[in-house]
């Protein structure tokens, strides 16, 4: 359980962009930069910082929004002992405390219809 615990939290952080849950660094940009794959991700200056491009999976705010509230308007049957709802937080557009058995049913049964 602990693996799909992993996987859920990297795909999670990684469809919502969230700050050190996602794979989508500055350093994997460069690596792949300097494969000459995906050569639109390049880590582009603008003055001080580096801007970042978002990759094709990474969810725009408008979708952020709607995979957040698809989850909060899923109705679960009596024989789901998690409460998906408490764990959304539309404010910051995340899903925070996500236990083992969460992770399980996100992967298992919501996952696929809440980014369709």
């Amino acid at each position: 359980m602990d693996v799909e615990k992993n996987v859920c939290n990297s795909i999670i952080g990684t469809l919502l962009n969230i700050k050190q849950k996602t794979k989508d660094e500055i350093n994997a940009c460069i690596d792949l930069v300097k494969m000459g794959v995906r050569l639109e991700l390049q880590p582009q200056p603008h003055g001080k910082r580096t801007y970042v491009p978002p990759t094709c999976h990474t969810l725009s705010k408008s979708e952020k929004i709607s995979f957040c509230g698809c989850l909060l308007g899923v109705k679960l049957s009596e024989g789901y002992p998690s409460n998906i709802k408490s764990l959304i937080s539309i404010e910051d557009l995340k899903l925070i405390g996500l236990k083992s058995h969460d992770c399980h049913v996100l992967m298992q049964d919501l996952l696929l219809v809440a980014i369709s």
